[in-house]
C-alpha cells in the first residue's frame, strides 16, 4: 500500500519545464501586467510638454525679464492648456475619475506615485495663478509681484511633476520598466527640451528676435545633452530589447530615434526661420512619443513573450507524453 501510494504520488508530480532545472516560477515574470496603452504614453508626452514649457519660460523670465517676460506671458497659458489636457488622460486611465482623490489622503515621501501626485496638485496651484495673472497683465491690470511669486513657487513641484513619472516605472517590478535606470533622467531632459522648443516657436511667432537667437542656443545644447541618458537608457534595457525583438526591429526603431536627433539639428543649424523651427520641433516631438510608447508597452511585449514560450513548452511536453 504505502508502495503503490509513493508510486502514484511520483507520477502526480508535474514535469519539469524544459531543461529540468527551473522550478516552479524560477527565471519567469510573475507580476501582472498594468492595464497602460497608448493614452500613458500620449500621457507621458503632454506631461513632459506641459511641465518643460513652464520651467523653461519660469527660468526664463527669471534670468532675463526684458527678453523673454513677453512670452512668458504667453507661454504660462498655454502650458496650462496641456496640463488640463494630460491631467484629463490621467484621471481617465483610472477608470473612475472620482478615484483620484483618494491619493490625496496621505503623503508618502518614499513612494514615486505619492510624491508625483502630490506635485502635480501643488503645481497646478501656481501654474493657474501665473496663467490667470498673465492674461490679466495683457488686459492692463498687472499685478507683478503677485505674478514673479507664482512663477518661483511652481518651479519645484514643476520639475517633480516632470521627473516622477519615470522613477515611477523605473522603481516597480514590471519586466524591463525595472531595468530602467535613466528613465527618469531621460523624460526630465526631455521635458526641458521639449519646453525649450515649445517656446522657441512662442518667440518666433512672436517676433523676439533676442529671445529666438537664445533659445535656439539653448535648444541645440539641450538637444545634444538629451542624447546621453536615452544612450544610457538604452544601455539600460539592451537586455529585454534583445528577448523581445528581433534584430531587424531594433534596428528600424533607432534608426527613427536617431533620425528624430539629427534631424531637428540639422534644420536648425540650416535656418532659423519659423517653418525650420516649426519642423524640428515636430519632429523632435514625434520622437519623443515614438521612445514613450515603446517603453510603455514593453511590460505587455514581455508578456507576450511569456505566453509563446509556455505554449511552446506545452506542446513540447504534449508530443512527448503521446510518445510515452
Amino acid at each position: 500500500m504505502h508502495t503503490n501510494s509513493k508510486s502514484q504520488h511520483a507520477f502526480a508530480e508535474p514535469p519539469l519545464p524544459e531543461g529540468g532545472s527551473e522550478v516552479g516560477y524560477e527565471n519567469m515574470p510573475v507580476t501582472k501586467v498594468p492595464g497602460w496603452h497608448g493614452i500613458i504614453a500620449w500621457d507621458a508626452l503632454l506631461n513632459g510638454m506641459a511641465m518643460g514649457l513652464f520651467l523653461v519660460a519660469a527660468v526664463s523670465e527669471l534670468a532675463a525679464p526684458a527678453v523673454f517676460m513677453r512670452g512668458a506671458k504667453i507661454a504660462y497659458p498655454v502650458a496650462l492648456v496641456l496640463f488640463l489636457a494630460d491631467m484629463g488622460l490621467l484621471v481617465l486611465d483610472l477608470g473612475d475619475p472620482l478615484r483620484f482623490h483618494h491619493m490625496l489622503r496621505i503623503f508618502k515621501p518614499a513612494s514615486p506615485m505619492s510624491v508625483g501626485t502630490w506635485c502635480l496638485t501643488i503645481f497646478s496651484l501656481p501654474l493657474t495663478a501665473a496663467a490667470g495673472l498673465s492674461l490679466l497683465a495683457e488686459l492692463g491690470f498687472d499685478f507683478g509681484w503677485a505674478h514673479i511669486l507664482a512663477v518661483v513657487l511652481g518651479l519645484l513641484p514643476g520639475f517633480g511633476a516632470a521627473a516622477y513619472k519615470g522613477v515611477l516605472l523605473s522603481t516597480n517590478a514590471q519586466p524591463g520598466w525595472k531595468d530602467a535606470r535613466w528613465l527618469g533622467g531621460y523624460l526630465t531632459n526631455s521635458a526641458l527640451l521639449m519646453g525649450c522648443g515649445e517656446f522657441l516657436i512662442l518667440s518666433a511667432l512672436m517676433r523676439q528676435t533676442q529671445a529666438v537667437a537664445i533659445l535656439h542656443t539653448a535648444f541645440l545644447v539641450l538637444l545634444v545633452l538629451n542624447v546621453i541618458p536615452l544612450a544610457l537608457l538604452f544601455a539600460n534595457l539592451r537586455t529585454i530589447h534583445a528577448q523581445l525583438y528581433t534584430g531587424k526591429q531594433q534596428w528600424r526603431v533607432g534608426v527613427l530615434i536617431a533620425a528624430g536627433t539629427l534631424i531637428p539639428f540639422g534644420l536648425m543649424i540650416l535656418n532659423r526661420g519659423l517653418v525650420f523651427i516649426l519642423a524640428a520641433v515636430i519632429v523632435l516631438l514625434a520622437q519623443s512619443w515614438l521612445i514613450r510608447s515603446v517603453y510603455v508597452k514593453i511590460p505587455h511585449a514581455a508578456e507576450l513573450e511569456v505566453r509563446s514560450g509556455e505554449s511552446s513548452r506545452d506542446i513540447a511536453m504534449d508530443g512527448q507524453s503521446r510518445r510515452l
